[in-house]
């Protein structure tokens, strides 16, 4: 059977189309998306799933869903960008890398160990690199070239100016 069969009933292919449009949102921002009583959409996503259409990752406290062509590395970008704070940190590290903790800590106002707790997630899961300079720690993004690429096809599923800012600054440096 195809894909196709298995999107007949409109609830189902509402949530295939959404899994595929916002990859990496978890349970909840779908339930709020689709508007969806949260046993029906539990159901429909468990079929997906079951018969391989999209795929499920846990993300610390969140089940975040994808479609299921896409790759690992992809996923997992995915699911540090679909958090603002992180995502935040991200983009103001791809603009000025190699960024100390002192700097970070001075431009988003975060307590010491929020941020660490930040970084030590995002390097955990490549996005960030830690390089020792000293007694300091310098952070800049390892995949800049792969993080863009994701945020310019995921930007409509962002719904965020900060993102559509960073864009534009980014096209401005590189003069497309």
């Amino acid at each position: 059977m195809d894909a196709g069969e298995h999107l007949d009933l409109e609830n189902r292919r509402r949530v295939f189309v959404r899994v595929r449009s916002h990859p990496g949102e978890h349970l909840r921002e779908l339930q709020r998306a689709l508007e969806m009583p949260m046993g029906l959409l539990n159901h429909h996503l468990n079929y997906l799933e079951e018969r391989g259409i999209i795929s499920s990752r846990m993300d610390r406290y969140y089940k975040r869903y994808y479609p299921s062509e896409m790759g690992a590395r992809e996923k997992t970008y995915l699911s540090a960008l679909r958090q603002e704070r992180p995502r935040s940190i991200v983009l103001h590290l791809v603009l000025n890398p190699g960024s100390s903790h002192r700097a970070l800590l001075e431009n988003f106002g975060l307590s010491p160990s929020t941020l660490s707790f930040y970084l030590r997630d995002l390097e955990a899961k490549g996005v960030v690199i830690r390089e020792r300079s000293g007694r300091e720690s310098l952070y800049s993004v390892g995949p800049v070239d792969e993080v863009v690429r994701i945020l310019i096809t995921h930007r409509p599923s962002f719904l965020d100016t900060v993102v559509d800012r960073f864009l534009e600054v980014w096209f401005e440096k590189k003069g497309t």
